[in-house]
């Protein structure tokens, strides 16, 4: 996976009626056996498919198949959740599979029953898998302008140095920009953009500035699912940099704003 995938990869709502071959499907199938994330939490994978075990979502056209992630109530386990999901959908973007995350536009109960969800688990969200149709539907296309789907918030919106009282401009970040800028570019929940940064001497630090309505029992705190996301392609691109490093947790103590949750640092390796 490299920052090339994460730029070019767009969400996919409409299917060609076309079933995935089966080299692709094996290798699918591989690698959501492998797939971990740097929190040590499990994340369970179920393939599906829509007519067999009755899971549809009425804005998704053309899909047969659908992956549904689900994981045990623990510490860390939406950041894990949304770190390796969002794997999956880069490694199916790279053998030329469209997937969109989906959450809220599901038959949530027909999904949850479909892969045995127990009382302890969570299934934040699913994404069809399947070849992208030539031309996207209508309904689509709607949607996607009216979440603004390709907006993104600036880079020194979201990014600062030391605080959070001094933004970060692109041609001051150095080494962190490429890895700053795939955390730009992450989706997330109605493209909200959930994630800040604080760059410091010796680290990058994650914030999630909450939204309210955003967390709930059925799907855990869907801007955590983000902000994971957001941690898988900052890793990516600080690999691709040549930047080895870790994510831990250990808060700066920086002032924040009420709504603002420390969620992890990334720090490199000496």
């Amino acid at each position: 996976m490299t920052s090339d995938t994460i730029r070019e990869r767009k969400s996919v709502r409409t299917y060609q009626e076309k079933a995935i071959d089966g080299e692709s499907m094996s290798q699918i199938r591989n690698f959501l056996t492998e797939v971990g994330n740097p929190f040590g939490v499990p994340i369970r994978f179920d393939i599906l498919d829509a007519k067999r075990d009755k899971v549809s979502s009425p804005v998704i056209l053309g899909a047969d198949t659908y992956v549904a992630g689900s994981y045990k109530r623990q510490e860390n386990a939406e950041l894990a959740f949304g770190y390796s999901f969002e794997k999956f959908v880069l490694y199916a973007s790279e053998l030329g599979l469209g997937t969109v995350w989906l959450a809220a536009t599901i038959d949530r109960k027909a999904f949850e029953k479909a892969i045995n969800l127990q009382p302890d688990e969570v299934m934040p969200a699913v994404s069809p898998l399947g070849y992208a149709a030539e031309k996207r539907s209508v309904r689509e296309s709607l949607m996607r302008k009216g979440m603004k789907s390709d907006a993104r918030n600036s880079f020194e919106s979201l990014f600062f140095q030391g605080d959070f009282e001094h933004p970060l401009r692109r041609e001051e970040a150095g080494k962190w920009e490429k890895p700053l800028e795939m955390v730009r570019l992450a989706p997330s929940a109605t493209n909200k953009q959930p994630w800040r940064a604080v760059v410091d001497a010796d680290a990058v630090h994650f914030y999630e500035v909450k939204t309210r309505g955003y967390a709930n029992e059925t799907t855990g705190d869907v801007q955590k699912v983000d902000l994971g996301i957001a941690l898988c392609h900052f890793e990516i691109a600080a690999n691709e940099e040549g930047i080895a490093g870790r994510f831990v947790r250990k808060d700066p103590q920086l002032v924040t704003t009420e709504n603002t949750e420390y969620i992890a640092s990334y720090r490199p390796e000496v």
